[in-house]
């Protein structure tokens, strides 16, 4: 089966705050933004905590989580909740301490353009437009702002909400065409929503003066008309354009993007009051955005929340209880998701009389694409498994299974072993997952050799072999996520293989591993949210 290599981005480009470069991330790992160079963005700015926000890619969505920063993150306009993750999306305004950023997760699109000035002849001046609010608009005017109003507000997103705002102030000023714009990142580089004429012909070749909308960028009102009345025919009317107006679009004290008119040789003047009327109109098209920016946060967390408690809810169905006995082993487990629900597996289950089955393992990524695969894996290794008790034919077939099924960054680290109480012995496949150790009853620890194959769902046909190992009574197999000793602290050191071997040689039972191991990993990041999916288990030949 064909995979789809291609790798998704997201952009971050800078629209106020402090000077900094965009940010671009793709969808192959975790990215931490912060103030230790230790993330893998770095900010160097006091009000960018250590550790601030997280950005990953969870089937095809992109999620975004406040690490629990000190001064918070908006998106929006609107503060997120420490440690929610939050869907983030094309267009959103994302501030982080003092920087805002807009998100780009297309590109420059088919409707996007870059904005110049050479339609600008010389003797041509661009002006901030003062205006005054409206004491009073005569009866047609109101009615025609009414009606527009009531049209802008029922529109359900951005594109569509930009139709109803040009055709009020196309009709209210008298200006030949028009569009509304957004701005990706800066004032030259512009995303067309919506652009038409008095006829209601679409014009997306309309070309837009860079320094009419630069000048628009204070949040003022801007015009483009000549610098003097006796050259106002020769100047603009020579390249068509008699005049132009630029009205900001604002959302929390942000200008995103602009209304953009202007009328042409052989084409009526605008109204006289067309200033005052497109601004009052600007005003009613941002607030219009700000409340769908609003409604769209929150229909996205109702989605996210909904799609993680069905995530946690198949989880929950598919592994073990934390404790209990198997066979002839007894057995204690502990998960714990790094993002609400995690890409960690594990399983022990009986296999006949004699064999019991043990399955543990670690999804790529993160969130719900790696559980929802979690789940699959889980599904298929014990299914497997079961029918023939041969753990290399399990990681073999899972492994066929993950390439057909899975995207080309999705693949897994397993550890599969299957137990025989007549003897003792362990037959287990390591496919690239390397954590796992047995505790001696004397508390002599003896770590594994390498991992004994390649990770499970990158290459096709891969034919794995077992490996066996005598076990006794009181003998520990402990295995454990790689999430639990890459933990990082406050200082961004990891928790390591040292720290957890430390622990288990002081501890005397299934149990103990992983309460204890638990405690001083809880211990040693202070609190703090982890990172990553961590699991330990620990399973006692009795």
């Amino acid at each position: 089966m064909e995979q789809d290599l291609r790798v998704q981005i997201i952009r971050l480009i800078p629209v106020a705050g402090p000077a900094t470069d965009s940010i671009e991330i793709d969808d192959q790992e975790q990215a931490i933004i912060g103030r230790s160079r230790d993330c893998s963005v770095y900010i160097a700015d006091p009000a960018v905590s250590r550790r601030h926000v997280s950005i990953a890619n969870s089937g095809n969505k992109w999620i975004l989580t406040d690490l629990g920063s000190r001064y918070g993150t908006s998106l929006n306009g609107i503060q997120l909740e420490p440690e929610r993750p939050t869907l983030i999306k094309h267009r959103d305004l994302l501030k982080i301490g003092p920087f805002i950023f807009r998100v780009s997760t297309s590109g420059l699109g088919l409707n996007a353009m870059t904005v110049t000035d050479h339609l600008v002849a010389p003797g041509t001046i661009v002006e901030a437009v003062k205006v005054e609010e409206p004491d009073s608009l005569a009866d047609k005017r109101l009615s025609l702002l009414i009606e527009g109003c009531s049209k802008i507000f029922q529109a359900r997103e951005e594109a569509e909400l930009a139709v109803p705002v040009l055709d009020l102030v196309l009709a209210g000023t008298g200006y030949s065409r028009g569009a509304v714009l957004l701005w990706n990142g800066a004032p030259d580089q512009v995303e067309v929503l919506a652009s038409r004429d008095h006829d209601g012909l679409s014009h997306m070749g309309i070309e837009y003066s860079r320094s009419l909308l630069q000048a628009s960028a204070s949040g003022d009102m801007a015009r483009l008309s000549s610098s003097s009345k006796h050259q106002y025919g020769q100047s603009i009317a020579g390249l068509g354009i008699l005049e132009a107006l630029c009205a900001p679009l604002i959302i929390d004290s942000r200008v995103i993007g602009s209304i953009y008119l202007d009328v042409r040789e052989g084409e009526a003047l605008p109204e006289t009051d067309a200033a005052q009327f497109c601004h009052v109109a600007s005003q009613v098209a941002s607030l219009a955005i700000s409340n769908l920016k609003h409604l769209e946060l929150a229909r996205r967390q109702e989605h996210l929340d909904a799609d993680l408690k069905i995530a946690q809810e198949a989880q929950e169905f598919l592994l073990p209880d934390s404790h209990g006995n198997v066979g002839s082993i007894r057995y204690s487990s502990r998960t714990l998701p790094g993002s609400i629900v995690g890409g960690d597996l594990f399983d022990v289950f009986e296999i006949n009389e004699h064999l019991t089955g043990i399955c543990f393992g670690d999804i790529t990524g993160h969130g719900i694409g790696a559980a929802l695969l979690m789940t699959a894996v889980l599904t298929h290794l014990k299914t497997v498994l079961i029918s023939c008790g041969d753990p290399a034919v399990a990681v073999s077939a899972t492994n066929t299974y993950l390439v057909e099924h899975s995207s080309a960054r999705m693949f897994a680290t397993l550890w599969v072993g299957v137990i025989d109480s007549r003897d003792h012995t362990l037959r287990y496949v390591d496919a690239g997952h390397g954590h796992w150790l047995i505790c001696k009853p004397d508390s002599s620890l003896y770590p594994p050799p390498a991992p004994g194959g390649v990770v499970a769902g990158v290459q096709p046909e891969i034919e794995y072999f077992a490996v066996e190992q005598k076990l006794v009574v009181g003998d520990r197999l402990v295995l454990y996520s790689d999430g639990l000793v890459e933990q990082p602290n406050a200082d961004l050191v990891r928790f390591e293989t040292d720290r957890l071997f430390a622990v288990l040689s002081q501890s005397r039972s299934s149990e103990d591993d992983v309460v204890m191991s638990f405690d001083a990993i809880e211990s040693f990041v202070g609190g703090a949210r982890f990172t990553d999916d961590t699991t330990i288990a620990s399973l006692e030949i009795t």
